[in-house]
């Protein structure tokens, strides 16, 4: 007589949960070896062991369900073969997909370090700036719903969608202006690549500020830059770079917030 193994008894030998037997049974997977009519408890045989054995190392190559009912109740070798090649696929995606989110950690945690050594609050700097690839959506704009619009945009026009929450997407600004309404946004990129219509912000030496506070707040700090081109007879090109560098998706404290503004010297 073959010895029996409750559900229970499964659960300790193959260290897997009682629910997960139970839910393998009614998937049709790995089905008692009998059921007691009176109890209705589920009983197992020694002889099934190695069907849940080739399942649970089928399940840690994360093969779905349902593909390995298919095999256990149509097994061979290509079929085997089909599933382990499609899972191959699947898995690479997934890994590609993992690398990238890895990535954009890394790009965030290198993020918040350099946002740690700004060098000073609402005083003008002189700072070298490197190149940088930008894209560009000239329009202006003034409203907080514009700007929105305006981002998802530069979003759908480039591709990189997953880059404008890292303090990469910037707003223009005319000189001389009234500093209410902004030339347009651009998105920076180094991973730009032709045939995208990106410009490259040249390197150089920028006059920048920076400053605790929203976009509503940006208007103070063009007029103290302002100012100070002036009276220094300082000569600029370009237009005014404006870029938030904490936003609520880094930090939920708006005290926190910092922008910074920059126009390129001659």
């Amino acid at each position: 007589m073959k010895i029996k193994y409750s559900i229970g008894e499964i659960s300790k030998l193959f260290d897997i949960p009682v629910t997960t037997l139970r839910h393998y049974h009614n998937k049709g997977i790995f089905k008692a070896g009998y059921i007691d009519k009176n109890t209705g408890y589920r009983y197992y045989f020694s002889d099934q062991f190695e069907l849940l054995n080739n399942i649970l190392n089928l399940r840690y190559s994360k093969i779905s369900l349902d593909k390995i009912k298919e095999y256990t109740e149509n097994g061979d070798i290509p079929l085997l073969k089909t599933i382990f090649l499609e899972q191959k696929e699947e898995l690479e995606k997934t890994i590609k997909e993992l690398d990238c989110a890895k990535k954009s950690v890394e790009k965030r945690l290198q993020y918040i370090e350099k946002i740690k050594k700004i060098p000073d609050f609402e005083r003008v700097l002189i700072q070298h700036m490197d190149a940088e690839k930008i894209f560009i959506v000239d329009k202006l704009f003034s409203k907080e719903s514009d700007l929105e619009l305006l981002v998802r945009e530069l979003g759908k026009r480039t591709d990189f969608s997953h880059s404008l929450i890292l303090g990469n997407v910037g707003l223009l600004m005319n000189k001389k202006s009234n500093y209410s309404e902004y030339a347009g946004v651009y998105l920076i990129n180094k991973d730009f690549k032709d045939p995208l219509d990106f410009y490259i912000k040249p390197a150089g030496e920028y006059l920048t500020i920076y400053f605790k506070g929203k976009r509503e707040n940006s208007p103070k700090y063009y007029k103290i830059l302002e100012k100070y081109i002036k009276d220094k007879n300082i000569e600029t090109e370009g237009l005014f770079y404006e870029i938030a560098l904490v936003i609520p998706s880094i930090s939920s404290v708006e005290k926190e917030y910092i922008r910074r503004i920059e126009i390129k010297k001659k």
